[in-house]
């Protein structure tokens, strides 16, 4: 069995399996690992669904476009196209937040949005009672994705292209001169760069109180008529997702956080009757509003809510790609393409370029190593 690597991936969530699928497509030597299956654990396992742009947070900007940052769209971009339906979201926020989201995306970016005074315009205004404060912002190029249906082809390119190697938990990796150690078991794998991609709970060591692990719980519902499009309602800091013509997915807000994903109390708690409290405020009748199931997820998230994409210092061969607070899937296109034109150029010793410098700068982890030494 072929041992030696330029990249290993530690992690075949819809983070790992786009990196390394892209770092396959560069023509690196690539290894992908997974303790269980792809796509099977944490955010990428239960969640996966509404694909947006519109960022609050300029920095996060260029991570959720959708358009190519090098000049081609490459397979993960072309693989996500597959798996992604252009039905436009729905923006339900006050006109200042809406404002925010404008100033955001700038000029170009407002091609690809609507935006109205009220709500009256969603769903034949059906809202506009139980919304007369807010605006409405329609972002026509969102939609929704299949997560794991997309992992699932990231991980079948690999494998006919690459390794692949599932089912196989990492115990540790072991940094020498120049190159790092994988150790899985008996079988001790060698790379020049190793990426973790683990979210929540990996076995590699990361800065201290960087990234940390939280439940995602949200709940299935059957209604009377769902939405015609994915919501994200400012107001009261929940989405609906449309499943179906009388189904919707809503999310819950009782959460609970721990250092690990196996420290997590994965129960409901009280998140059904939390997300009825929140669809009643738009206008579905409680009585006939029913909760089917509530799931419980978790993801890896970071106190300033930017994910860690980087080395925690300048000598380390290991690179981490994560803290994506539940929604990597909306960035893995763009995060898979910057990191695989990083490595590829650090192979091939081509010195990166002032633009890519300055869209990873705001999510180097070496700002939580400052702060913890600050």
């Amino acid at each position: 069995m072929k041992t030696s690597f330029d990249v290993i991936v530690i992690g075949a969530g819809v983070i790992g399996a786009s990196i390394a699928a892209a770092l396959v497509e560069s023509g690196l030597d690539v290894a992908l690992m997974e303790k269980g299956i792809g796509g099977g654990q944490g955010a990428t396992r239960d969640t996966g669904g509404i694909v947006r742009a519109l960022e609050l947070d300029p920095a996060l900007r260029p991570l959720t476009c959708r358009g190519a940052h090098h000049g081609r769209t490459g397979i993960v971009h072309a693989l996500f196209e597959q798996t992604l339906k252009r039905t436009g979201v729905a923006y339900i926020a006050s006109s200042e937040v809406c404002g925010r989201y404008l100033d955001a995306v700038g000029s170009e970016g407002t091609q690809n949005v609507e935006l109205h005074a009220s709500v009256s315009a969603l769903d034949n205004g059906r809202f506009t009672a139980f919304c007369k404060e807010e605006c409405l912002l329609i972002e026509r190029n969102g939609g929704t994705v299949d997560a794991r249906a997309c992992v699932s082809n990231l991980c079948r390119y690999v494998s006919e292209k690459a390794t692949f190697l599932d089912h196989l938990a990492v115990d540790r990796c072991v940094e020498r001169e120049g190159y790092v150690e994988v150790h899985a078991g008996k079988l001790c794998l060698e790379a020049t760069w190793v990426v973790d991609a683990c979210g929540a709970d990996g076995p590699l060591p990361r800065p201290y109180g960087a990234v940390h692990a939280r439940t995602i719980p949200f709940t299935r519902m059957s209604c009377d008529d769902a939405p015609s499009m994915p919501i994200i309602a400012h107001h009261l800091n929940t989405y609906l997702l449309p499943l179906g013509r009388n189904l919707m997915q809503v999310g819950g807000q009782r959460r609970h956080r721990a250092d690990h994903a196996s420290d997590l109390n994965l129960s409901v708690m009280d998140n059904e009757h939390d997300v009825v409290e929140r669809v009643a405020r738009l206008g579905f009748d409680a009585q006939r509003s029913l909760a089917v199931v509530t799931q419980v997820a978790w993801d890896a998230y970071t106190d300033d809510g930017r994910p860690l994409i980087g080395r925690s210092n300048a000598s380390s061969h290991i690179y981490l790609a994560t803290g994506f607070c539940g929604i990597g899937f909306k960035m893995a296109p763009s995060v898979a393409e910057l990191l695989a034109f990083e490595l590829g150029g650090l192979m091939t010793g081509v010195q990166m370029d002032g633009d890519h410098r300055s869209i990873m700068k705001a999510f180097n982890p070496s700002r939580f190593t400052e702060v913890a030494l600050s």
